[in-house]
């Protein structure tokens, strides 16, 4: 039985696109579980800063003010460089759907920063319910040059129906009773308040493996293109070793792969987000890329479940010691309106259902 409130799954994404509530989308690959994937066009504008518009204004309005040149498609994003990209994508929403967007996994990886903007909405990677128009994309590239192309997709839409989260009881309960977290090497984690709350807690992994990361080169030795699938990392990151004394210290402006120490599952009926985490615990960020879809390692044999996630760090203002097993990241289960009819991982091809450590982005040769 569907709920009242909740994010909308698949299938009710195909209905959204039947009767033109979403329009533009022209691969059956862009609809996922609880999410659509946004598909960028070539055209593509240099602007000389980060604009949001005000009730009323226009996208096409903020391009009259901030313009710096129109962007030649065949070439690289600059490193730092701030475009407006107009996406294939329109919307019609009812008057009862809202949506938020993210970066999808892969291009939070390489720390390229995709931010959706709407006409007359004052807000990033925000639509409001009823919503009428065309779609833009805010693209940055903080740690190298970036080559796209139209039909990329690099930022993804979650749809809702009302208020989707569920409170922390509700995170009490279903912690029990799908066990959502796992050890590494399968074992359920106990329900404690260091772990469950307003959502789940999941801490970082300096420990485990030899290679616990990568960090950002910071001057890069080439270019990433989009369109190729052998790039050697090591041209674009360095590897971090297993610290010692079980510590990293992370630098202002340095952009982090690493993972979690705990596998988490996603059940059928919840979609999850990981969300900002607090600062009073640490003055990082832990991802640009947050949706989780339904089925996130959730295996036929309980024994298998459970699949870390792959964190995109950065801090701010000072130089912070992240030690290992420290809290780095919430996750917040939301109610499906509905079980999907495809789920992430064993329906579709998914590039990190299985992955394991600190795994870089689906561009990157192994």
């Amino acid at each position: 039985m569907a709920r009242s409130q909740g994010a909308l799954p698949y299938q009710t994404i195909r209905e959204l696109m039947v009767s033109g509530a979403v329009r533009g989308v022209t691969q059956e690959v862009a609809v996922q579980p609880a999410s659509l994937d946004l598909s960028l066009t070539d055209e593509i504008y240099r602007v000389r800063g980060s604009y949001l518009p005000r009730k009323g204004e226009s996208v096409e309005d903020i391009l009259k003010r901030g313009l710096l040149f129109k962007h030649n498609a065949e070439q690289p994003l600059e490193h730092n460089g701030i475009y407006l990209i107009k996406l294939a994508e329109s919307l019609t929403l009812p008057a009862n759907i809202h949506a938020a967007t993210s970066n999808k996994s892969s291009s939070g990886r390489i720390n390229l920063r995709a931010r959706l903007i709407a006409d007359g909405v004052p807000r990033f990677d925000d639509i409001p319910a009823g919503y009428s128009g065309s779609l833009w994309l805010e693209v940055s590239p903080k740690s190298f040059p970036v080559r796209v192309h139209a039909g990329d997709r690099i930022n993804q839409m979650r749809f809702y129906r009302g208020d989707a989260r569920l409170s922390p009881s509700e995170h009490n309960d279903i912690f029990n009773q799908y066990r959502l977290l796992r050890t590494l090497d399968g074992k359920d984690i106990p329900n404690t308040e260091d772990h469950v709350g307003r959502g789940i807690t999941m801490t970082v992994d300096l420990h485990s493996q030899e290679r616990i990361g990568w960090r950002a080169k910071t001057a890069p030795e080439a270019v990433l293109d989009t369109a190729l699938f052998n790039h050697d990392p090591r041209a674009f990151f360095e590897e971090i070793a297993r610290p010692h004394n079980e510590e990293l210290v992370l630098h202002p402006g340095d952009f982090y792969i690493l993972s979690t120490r705990e596998r988490i599952l996603t059940p059928p009926e919840f979609s999850t987000e990981m969300v900002s985490y607090d600062a009073s615990k640490g003055e990082f960020r832990s991802h640009f890329a947050g949706f989780f879809d339904p089925g996130w390692g959730w295996r036929e044999n309980d024994a298998d479940r459970g699949t870390i996630a792959v964190l995109e760090v950065e801090c701010y203002g000072h130089p912070f010691v992240l030690r290992d097993a420290q809290p780095i990241c919430l996750m917040v289960y939301e109610h499906m309106l509905e079980v999907p009819e495809k789920l992430y991982g064993s329906d579709l091809k998914s590039n990190y259902s299985q992955q394991q450590g600190p795994k870089l982005a689906k561009w990157f040769k192994a």
